[in-house]
C-alpha cells in the first residue's frame, strides 16, 4: 500500500464520515431542512475533490507523430520486418 492508496482511502473515509456527522447535528439542532442540504454539498464536495486530485491531472489526449513513446522502445522485432 503506498501514499497515494492511503490518501485516497482517508478522503473517502473523512469525506463520509464527516457528511455524514455534519448532517445529524445539523438534524439533531433541529434544522431538518437544512439537513437535506448537507448530504448533496458533501458528497459533491468529495467528488470534486477527487477529480481535482486524482482524475484531473491525467493526460487523456491523443499523442502527437512529435511525441515520445510512452510505452518504450519495443526489444522485439515486429512480424512485419521480417518480410
Amino acid at each position: 500500500m503506498d501514499r497515494g492508496d492511503i490518501a485516497l482511502a482517508l478522503a473517502l473515509l473523512v469525506g463520509v464520515a464527516l457528511t455524514g456527522q455534519v448532517a445529524g447535528l445539523v438534524r439533531s439542532a433541529g434544522f431538518s431542512a437544512a439537513s437535506g442540504l448537507v448530504w448533496p454539498i458533501g458528497y459533491g464536495s468529495i467528488v470534486l475533490a477527487a477529480w481535482y486530485v486524482w482524475i484531473r491531472p491525467i493526460d487523456l489526449r491523443a499523442p502527437t507523430p512529435g511525441d515520445a513513446d510512452p510505452w518504450g522502445a519495443d526489444s522485439e522485432e515486429s512480424p512485419e520486418a521480417d518480410r
